[in-house]
């Protein structure tokens, strides 16, 4: 049985004092002022039970350091980082009972910040814990607290350029030049909030200090892991993509001015700061949550490879955070160097075009819509449309010229095959397959330019690059040109312009967005995109004021039909109501009724329908005649008329 020594506060009131040994069972054997302890002698066995402060504990575990006698702490209300270093339950009954139920105390690491012992963690600029939610007591104070902490995330913030170094008694010196927001260091993970959730692999004796680097790259990826924390929490979390983690016997961290940092609250400034385990562990009893999932030996790990360096590491640190990530130099290499290729005219590029075009017109003839998408997938027009966006971007003149070239020779090849395909079919329809795309509206340019940002993300990111095909599904480039190719076939050239207009809406958006979603990614600086931007938009804005016109008159339509589909007039029900033409207005409507319709009554049924929505109109109409009850069929007859 351990020899329990009380050691206590002799600031504190005595009530308290007293009120705490009432909770032991048996009581300690000795009770010892801390102010009074002098040079007492403790030994193995001893275990001293403190009810001190954090300044105290600092000032005793030098005395027991080279003893065997072990330390558990009781929660004093001055024990605010001794309490959170070791886990100690808030509770005073509760820690009590941990402590009389122990056999032995196990020794643990203590970390030193430049030879000051550290009871619980070494924050160096800004602190990881705006990341996550603590645990609060009550629904209503952990959702204020919550959105408190939400609020946070929205500030400015620098990133302060660092060296750090992993001293290794074997190979030499492991130096990281980077820029970091913020450096959180622990000796024992599971002490601490954030570390417990992250980090499995640690042990409370594992001689080695547990550093996170936060070095996110743009506000938008603090804000993103920070929500999802804060709200939408998950057991077994990962580690941000923007923080690194080490694990060493010492860190050594090096800056070019004085940098803020903060040792158990308490805080200092400096250029230099050595974070080493303490030589000698303590014999130091920890809460029982934190003895239970200590279980890991620990090892040393690097994995600072998400950590700013070189050129980007300059960027980042020369002002505020951007809110969007800005592209590496190896990233806008990589894919400059792709849309160069792209830009080019290729024979590859000219056979596929022709193929898609040809599926396309073939597709569309049979009304089919799984080899229309089929030609989709093939056609390579998406690519020579996204180069051109960075060349308008970055005022590429040669990008530009090349993009065109390509394009142009594209858009001709699709045109004469889908003309010719036209000629040597001996079919003159509009079915619904060409009809969907010789009205363009603004909902095609919405898709236009959505395709467009997906096409520039799919293509700055390597990893979504197989995305590509369902890019060039949703804008459906080909398909428009093979319908602007039958129309010249047929010479109609309002199925040629419908087209066409299309074609140039798909064209626009892609360009427009593309270069805007390149611009936010930061492949090129707002100075140098602007004239390309500017007349990007009015080109825009020109091919958008028809499709405003087209998107109203849709819009008018489906008024219409809402208005007469189902309605009960005199003579009758109306269904199946279609408008022929806006302007004049036309109307192809059916009209049910149970009894048979005379040539008089047609003239009375259109003022009806014009009574209803209140315009004239010309009238196609389909006469359905209901039978009876006990009759078989429900139309007896259906005639035509056209007024």
């Amino acid at each position: 049985m351990p020899n329990l020594i009380f050691v206590y506060d002799n600031q504190l009131d005595r009530e308290k004092i007293d009120q705490c040994l009432e909770l032991f069972d048996p009581k300690p054997k000795q009770e010892i002022a801390y102010q009074d302890m002098g040079k007492n002698e403790f030994g193995k066995g001893d275990i001293l039970v403190c009810l001190i402060s954090d300044s105290q504990v600092k000032e005793l575990i030098p005395q027991i350091i080279d003893s065997e006698a072990g330390l558990a702490l009781l929660p004093h209300e001055e024990l605010i980082h001794g309490q959170k270093g070791f886990g100690i339950n808030k509770n005073m009954e509760s820690a009590i009972d941990e402590i009389q139920s122990i056999e032995s105390i196990e020794p643990i690491d203590l970390m030193l910040v430049n030879d000051e012992l550290v009871l619980n963690s070494l924050v160096i600029g800004e602190s990881l814990s705006i990341l996550y939610g603590d645990r609060f007591n009550g629904f209503f104070e952990g959702l204020k607290n919550r959105f408190s902490q939400f609020l946070k995330l929205f500030r400015r913030v620098k990133l302060q350029k660092l060296q750090i170094s992993f001293p290794s008694k074997e190979d030499e010196n492991k130096d990281v030049d980077t820029a970091a927001m913020g450096i959180l260091a622990v000796a024992n993970c599971q002490s601490n909030a954030i570390f417990r959730r992250i980090i499995r692999d640690s042990g409370i004796n594992d001689q080695l200090i547990h550093v996170m680097i936060l070095a996110p790259k743009s506000l938008i990826s603090i804000i993103r892991f920070g929500i999802q924390s804060l709200f939408f929490p998950i057991k077994e979390n990962k580690l941000p993509r923007f923080v690194g983690y080490a694990s060493s016997e010492e860190v050594k961290i090096k800056t070019e001015e004085d940098i803020c940092y903060a040792i158990d609250g308490e805080e200092k400034e400096g250029n230099e700061i050595t974070i080493k385990v303490q030589e000698k562990p303590v014999r130091i009893l920890l809460g029982a949550q934190v003895r239970e999932e200590e279980v890991g030996k620990g090892k040393e790990i690097q994995n600072l490879k998400t950590l700013p360096t070189g050129s980007l590491r300059d960027e980042l640190a020369k002002g505020y955070l951007p809110w969007v990530r800005h592209a590496t130099s190896d990233e806008f290499k990589e894919l400059f160097k792709l849309l160069r290729e792209n830009s080019q005219t290729t024979g590859t590029y000219l056979v596929l075009m022709v193929l898609s075009t040809m599926i396309a017109t073939f597709g569309l003839f049979g009304d089919s819509s799984p080899v229309v998408i089929g030609a989709m997938i093939l056609a390579p027009l998406m690519a020579p449309i996204i180069s051109l966006s960075m060349g308008m971007l970055r005022q590429d003149s040669l990008l530009i010229k090349n993009s065109l070239v390509t394009i142009f020779w594209g858009v001709l090849l699709g045109l004469i095959f889908s003309m010719l395909i036209t000629w040597m079919t001996p079919l003159e329809i509009l079915n619904d397959q060409i009809l969907a795309r010789i009205r363009p509206n603004l909902l095609d340019l919405g898709v236009a330019v959505a395709s467009g940002m997906a096409g520039a993300y799919a293509y700055s990111k390597e990893e979504i690059a197989k995305t590509l095909a369902g890019v060039a599904i949703s804008v459906a480039l080909v398909p428009p040109l093979a319908v602007a190719g039958i129309g010249l076939g047929w010479a109609d050239w309002n199925v040629f312009f419908g087209a066409l207009l299309l074609l140039g809406t798909n064209l626009a958006g892609i360009v427009v967005a593309a270069a805007l979603t390149f611009l936010t990614l930061g492949f090129s600086p707002f100075r140098l995109a602007k004239k390309g931007l500017v007349i990007s938009l009015i080109l825009l804005a020109a091919i958008a004021t028809p499709l405003a016109l087209s998107f109203s008159k849709m819009v008018n339509e489906n008024r219409i039909i809402q208005e007469l589909s189902g309605q009960e007039i005199p003579h009758g029900l109306l269904r199946n109501v279609k408008v022929v033409n806006m302007q004049p207005l036309r109307l192809a409507v059916t009209i049910l009724s149970e009894k048979d319709l005379k040539e008089a009554d047609f003239e009375e049924i259109r003022t009806e329908i014009e009574d209803k929505i209140g315009k004239p109109i010309q009238l196609e109409l389909t006469l359905g005649i209901r039978l009876g009850e006990g009759e078989k069929g429900d139309i007896t007859n259906t005639i035509s008329t056209d007024e």
